[in-house]
């Protein structure tokens, strides 16, 4: 797995092919689809574990702080540290590449959902504590999501020399304003 990713990142998904993984990981062909019957489910299964690994940090970040304002700009810095994440640049590029099966589309969707959760979770928080209003959770979810990967986005697309730091700033005014809008 290691390998493919190494190459996806490299060459992105559609310019990946399978020999090339199994050259690069040095196993035949057969042993590569005993374990991933495709290409779909090597990528996917790529960055599942990528996904599983952010919101495992996220997790041990959010249990170091107690206030739920913190806790938010902790978040916006945590999608920070991840703009420049090349394999969520190639998850979009895959995403947008072809029409996916149904079962593809759904893991898609889950992917977005396990990402997702982390928001999910301190909005309900939040909301549960009394510190936000109280609203549609689901709404607020694809909001406060949308803002903090856009922000990533729009950065990387109108200053892509900008490092960390730079985004940083505007992670943490996109969260101040979220939190005063928010609790309004």
């Amino acid at each position: 797995m290691q390998q493919a990713a190494w190459l996806f990142v490299q060459k992105g998904y559609a310019a990946v092919k399978v020999n090339e993984v199994c050259m690069a990981a040095k196993v035949s062909k057969g042993s590569l689809y005993h374990h991933f019957p495709s290409k779909d489910e090597l990528f996917l299964s790529i960055v599942e574990e990528d996904t599983e690994k952010w919101l495992a940090e996220w997790e041990l970040i959010r249990a170091r702080i107690s206030g739920i304002e913190e806790r938010f700009y902790a978040l916006g810095e945590h999608y920070a540290n991840d703009f420049q994440n090349p394999l969520i640049c190639g998850l979009e590029e895959y995403a947008r590449s072809r029409t996916h099966t149904e079962e593809i589309h759904q893991r898609l969707s889950q992917l977005y959902d396990s990402g997702a959760t982390a928001c999910r979770n301190l909005l309900q928080e939040s909301m549960d504590s009394g510190y936000l209003a109280s609203g549609n959770l689901d709404h607020y979810v694809v909001i406060v999501c949308g803002m903090l990967e856009g922000i990533g986005r729009v950065r990387e697309i109108t200053a892509p020399s900008e490092g960390t730091a730079e985004v940083m700033k505007y992670y943490r005014d996109g969260v101040r304003l979220l939190l005063q809008g928010m609790r309004a």
